[in-house]
């Protein structure tokens, strides 16, 4: 099946309306249900997820984030944010809720997405951007390839089960020249 991308919010070709939000949710709930690191540590009930996509599907309406959605048919199955900063940070942005359907992982939808990502950022005139990462998912490897490079790590931040705590990783990359 084919993969359309849209933007997501006020110049974007899809709105960021209640529909969205819970096309969101539904892609939301299943990433982190999976084991996804979007949040929440399975099980999560759907109501958290609506909870946490409203604030998001916000953003996008108001045009303070933008967003990178992957439709399948009439699915939702890939989505990330972008949020430029302002004011002294404005030359910067943070990439989150990077998200791609459980079952279509490796299907090289990620790399699409972050392709898109990193493209946005640059036409916004972003000169760097970050993320955050969960030891322990083999992402590095992944965003490295995307032009990031390890900045930080808070040892132990992110709690995922008892007794198993993780680092948060900070990563960065100059949309410029990444992709």
């Amino acid at each position: 099946m084919t993969v359309e991308v849209h933007r997501v919010g006020p110049a974007g070709s899809l709105a960021a309306d209640s529909q969205f939000g819970v096309a969101l949710t539904t892609l939301w709930h299943a990433v982190s249900q999976a084991g996804g690191a979007v949040g929440f540590a399975p099980p999560v009930e759907r109501p958290a997820v609506a909870a946490k996509a409203a604030p998001v599907v916000d953003d996008l309406r108001s045009g303070r984030a933008q967003g990178i959605a992957l439709i399948a048919g009439h699915d939702l199955v890939g989505f990330g944010r972008l949020t430029p900063g302002t004011g002294i940070t404005a030359h910067t942005g943070s990439i989150t809720l990077v998200m791609i359907d459980p079952t279509r992982q490796g299907s090289g939808l990620g790399a699409l997405l972050m392709n898109e990502l990193m493209t946005l950022a640059a036409e916004l005139g972003l000169e760097r951007v970050e993320l955050s990462i969960r030891d322990g998912h083999r992402l590095d490897g992944f965003y490295r390839r995307h032009g990031f490079v390890e900045w930080g790590r808070r040892p132990g931040w992110v709690r995922v089960a008892d007794g198993d705590d993780r680092d948060e990783i900070f990563l960065w990359a100059d949309p410029r020249s990444a992709r």
